[in-house]
C-alpha cells in the first residue's frame, strides 16, 4: 500500500485537540473521516505530534497507507481531500514517501511558536491567536531567561503533573532554539525547537517567562527549576490559543516538503 505523507494546518478553535477522543471532533478523526469518505474504508492516521484543545499547527505532519487495489489521482487528492475535512483545517501538501517513514518516530526535530500581545487593550484580530497580557513585560529579562533553556536538560519542572502517570517519553529534551523575537507594536513571539516535547512544556515555559517579565519571577528562575526539577518551581500554564505548531523536520533523505515546510 502506497504511504502518503500529509501536511496540514488547522485552527486549533475547531478542534478539540488532534488525538482521538469520543464524543468530539479532533484533527485525526476530521482527517481519518475524509479518507474514509474517498477510500470506503478506514484509513488509520499517525500524526507527527500531539496538539491541545485550541493549539494551531502550521506544519503538522501526518501518514497514512492507501490501500493498493485502489485508485488513485494523486493530481487531485489534495484538492478533493480539502473539500471534505472541516473548514479548519487545511491539506498544504501530499507526498508518496517510503514505507519505512513514520511520521511520529522519524522527527528529528518540532518547533513551536507561541505568541504574545502585550498591551492595554484586547485585539478583535489576535484573540484567537494571541495570549494577552496587559500589563507591561520586561522583554529583555524574558530573552535572558529564555537563553538559560537551551542545551540538553531534564524538563521535569516543565511538565504538566497530570500528565506523569501516563507520558512514558524521557524528560530529557535538546533544546536547539528558544528565542524572543519582539515584533512591535506589543507583539511578541517566543520561538522553541527540540528533539522532542513533554506535555505541556511549552505553555509552561511561556507561564514562567510572563511572570518573569512581569518580575514576580527572576531570570534565575529558569534555571532553578531545571536544576531541581520541580514543577512547584515554575510558572503557571499559558492559555492555548497562543501556541502554534510550526515546523517538523525529518531525515533529508525523505526530502520532505521543501518547497513549502
Amino acid at each position: 500500500m502506497p504511504r502518503i505523507a500529509l501536511l496540514i494546518e488547522y485552527n486549533g478553535k475547531a478542534y478539540h485537540g488532534s488525538q482521538t477522543q469520543k464524543g468530539v471532533i479532533t484533527v485525526q478523526q476530521d482527517l481519518e473521516s475524509a479518507l474514509a469518505t474517498l477510500a470506503k474504508k478506514r484509513l488509520p492516521v499517525i500524526l507527527a505530534g500531539r496538539t491541545d484543545s485550541g493549539v494551531h499547527a502550521r506544519g503538522q505532519v501526518a501518514h497514512f497507507d492507501w490501500p493498493i487495489e485502489l485508485e488513485l489521482d494523486f493530481e487531485r487528492f489534495e484538492s478533493s481531500l480539502n473539500g471534505i475535512t472541516g473548514k479548519g483545517m487545511s491539506i498544504v501538501k501530499a507526498q508518496v514517501v517510503p514505507d519505512k517513514f513514520s511520521a511520529r518516530r522519524e522527527a528529528l526535530s518540532r518547533e513551536y511558536v507561541y505568541r504574545i500581545l502585550n498591551r492595554k487593550h484586547a485585539s478583535a484580530l489576535m484573540c484567537d491567536t494571541h495570549f494577552l497580557v496587559r500589563q507591561p513585560l520586561d522583554v529583555e529579562a524574558m530573552t535572558g531567561a529564555a537563553s538559560e533553556l537551551l542545551g540538553r536538560h531534564d524538563f521535569s519542572a516543565f511538565r504538566s503533573t497530570s500528565s506523569s502517570a501516563r507520558e512514558k517519553s524521557s524528560p530529557v529534551c535538546r533544546v536547539s532554539r528558544s528565542q524572543i523575537l519582539n515584533k512591535g507594536e506589543g507583539e511578541l513571539e517566543f520561538w522553541i525547537r527540540a528533539d522532542h516535547f513533554v506535555y505541556n512544556m511549552v505553555r509552561i515555559i511561556v507561564g514562567t517567562l510572563v511572570e518573569i517579565g512581569l518580575h514576580k519571577r527572576s531570570i534565575e528562575s529558569i534555571a532553578c527549576a531545571l536544576e531541581k526539577l520541580d514543577r512547584n518551581l515554575s510558572g503557571p500554564t499559558a492559555p492555548p490559543w497562543g501556541l502554534t505548531l510550526h515546523r517538523v523536520t525529518y531525515p533529508d533523505e525523505y526530502n520532505l516538503f521543501k518547497d513549502e515546510n
